[in-house]
């Protein structure tokens, strides 16, 4: 019963991953450049004020 269980979760996972992967990923990528920018801005900001 279990195994069965778990096979049938493991195919609905492949699935959805397979799904949200398609849907996600051009909104991931921009939120990870997005991210990214401010990660960087926010390093600079903190470099700045190290030296004054």
């Amino acid at each position: 019963m279990g195994k069965v269980l778990r096979q049938i979760l493991v195919l609905l996972w492949k699935v959805a991953r397979l799904v949200l992967w398609r849907w996600l990923k051009p909104r991931l990528m921009r939120l990870m450049m997005i991210t990214a920018a401010l990660v960087g801005v926010i390093l600079l900001v903190v470099a700045v004020l190290g030296r004054l």
